[in-house]
C-alpha cells in the first residue's frame, strides 16, 4: 500500500532584494497570467480540437511593513541619497504666523536653532516667538514675529537619508526569500532571478495602525539560463 504524504504549510521568511534584507514582509504572492488559444472542433459535437496555453506574464507582489527609504524607493522608482549633518547659516524664510516655515533640510532638534530678523538686530526666543520641529519653524502670532517678516535661521541639519521619488526608470533586482515552513520546521528558499517593480498605486502614511504597502512587479525571463528543464523565472527549493 502506498503511503500518503501530506505537508501542511505556514510560511514565514526573510526577503532579500539584491542581497539587502527588506525587513518585515507580511506577504509574498506570485501571479501567473496565461493566454489560451483554442481551435474549435468544426467536425460536429462542439468543443475544441486543439488548445495551447502560454504564460503571458509572471508577477511578484510583496507586502512591506518596514517603511525605510530603501524599501519605499522600490515602490516609488526612487533613489536614496545619504545626508550628512551640516551647519546651516542664515537660511532665509518668510514668516507664516502659526504656520510652518519649512527649512531646506531637516533640523536636528538636539541642537537649538537661532532665528533672527533680516537685519540680525533681533534674536527671537524659542517657544515664545516660535516653536521648532524637524520640518522647520512655526512663528507664533502671540510672539514678536510679524506676518511676512523675513527671517534668517541658523541650524544643524539632521543626518540620515533622503528619498528622491520617481527619478529612476526601473531597476531589475534579484529577489531571494530564505524561508521556513512553521508547520513542519523545514527550510525552503525561493529565488526570482529578475524582478522589475512598478510604482505603487498609493501609500498610506498617516493612520492609527501599523502601516504596510504593496509592491508589484514583473518577473522577467533570465536569458542567461539556457539549460533544458531549468526555469528562467524562479526556483523553489525545499527540504
Amino acid at each position: 500500500m502506498s503511503e500518503t504524504v501530506t505537508e501542511s504549510y505556514i510560511g514565514s521568511g526573510i526577503v532579500y532584494a539584491d542581497g539587502r534584507d527588506v525587513g518585515n514582509a507580511s506577504g509574498v504572492k506570485i501571479d501567473i497570467e496565461q493566454e489560451t488559444k483554442s481551435l474549435p472542433n468544426y467536425r460536429g459535437g462542439g468543443g475544441n480540437a486543439a488548445e495551447v496555453t502560454k504564460v503571458k506574464a509572471v508577477k511578484l507582489s510583496l507586502t512591506m511593513n518596514d517603511f525605510s527609504n530603501a524599501n519605499m524607493a522600490l515602490a516609488l522608482r526612487g533613489k536614496v541619497d545619504v545626508v550628512t549633518a551640516e551647519a546651516i547659516s542664515d537660511e532665509v524664510l518668510t514668516a507664516v504666523l502659526d504656520g510652518l516655515c519649512d527649512t531646506n533640510k531637516m533640523i536636528d532638534l538636539a541642537i537649538a536653532p537661532v532665528v533672527k530678523s533680516d537685519d540680525a538686530a533681533t534674536t527671537f526666543d524659542v517657544n515664545v516667538d516660535y516653536v521648532v520641529s524637524a520640518g522647520g519653524i512655526r512663528p507664533l502670532s502671540s510672539g514678536n514675529i510679524t506676518a511676512d517678516q523675513v527671517l534668517k535661521v541658523s541650524y544643524t541639519s539632521k543626518a540620515g537619508n533622503a528619498l528622491q521619488a520617481l527619478v529612476e526608470s526601473g531597476k531589475e533586482l534579484k529577489v531571494v526569500i530564505d524561508g521556513v515552513n512553521d508547520a513542519t520546521g523545514k527550510p525552503w528558499t525561493l529565488k526570482f532571478y529578475k524582478w522589475k517593480p512598478s510604482p505603487t498605486s498609493g501609500l498610506d502614511l498617516i493612520g492609527d495602525d501599523f502601516g504596510s504597502f504593496d509592491i508589484e512587479g514583473g518577473v522577467l525571463a533570465d536569458s542567461n539560463i539556457v539549460a533544458s528543464g531549468k526555469s528562467k523565472f524562479f526556483v523553489r527549493s525545499a527540504a
